[in-house]
């Protein structure tokens, strides 16, 4: 895989895909998976050759982030908590998530008053930010297992 970074751009980094005998150079940015087709010139111009990875690891723990922490599975774990609702106030709703490991993850939500209260939405709503905060933590796991591998392989 050559990667290419975009001349004053850290964050924009290209994967080149092929240089096709007309000129015409492929190249595909990794942030978005988007293919883009420019002269050999304009990529000369725009381009330059990247040594650094850890952009490309970020992404590969984000991809893996993905596929560990599926819906199905966070549902599965949330089904394994013990879960407790709160009212408060007559129109704050709070939701405390003991995870199977004993680890609490707390929302909360308020409705405009208490004639619009509804309990049973309000509880979905803060299940759902929680669902969003496990996602983000397997997300910080994933990262730090990745970057922990790396360091003990480049330590050999």
């Amino acid at each position: 895989m050559k990667i290419y970074r975009v001349k004053g751009s850290p964050d924009s980094v290209m994967e080149l895909l092929e240089i096709a005998a007309n000129g015409k150079v492929k190249v595909r940015d990794i942030n978005n998976d988007e293919v883009i087709e420019i002269t050999m010139q304009a990529f000369e111009m725009a381009f330059e050759p990247s040594s650094d990875y850890s952009f490309i690891e970020k992404q590969q723990a984000k991809a893996l982030m993905i596929n560990h922490s599926v819906p199905a599975v966070i549902n599965e774990m949330i089904e394994k908590s013990q879960v407790k609702v709160v009212k408060a106030f007559g129109r704050c709703t709070m939701v405390a998530v003991q995870l199977p490991n004993g680890f609490i993850i707390t929302e909360s939500i308020t409705s405009v008053d208490e004639a619009s209260y509804n309990k049973e939405t309000n509880t979905q709503i803060c299940l759902e930010r929680i669902k969003h905060k496990i996602s983000e933590l397997e997300a910080y796991k994933t990262q730090s297992v990745a970057i922990q591998s790396r360091n003990r392989n480049q330590g050999k």
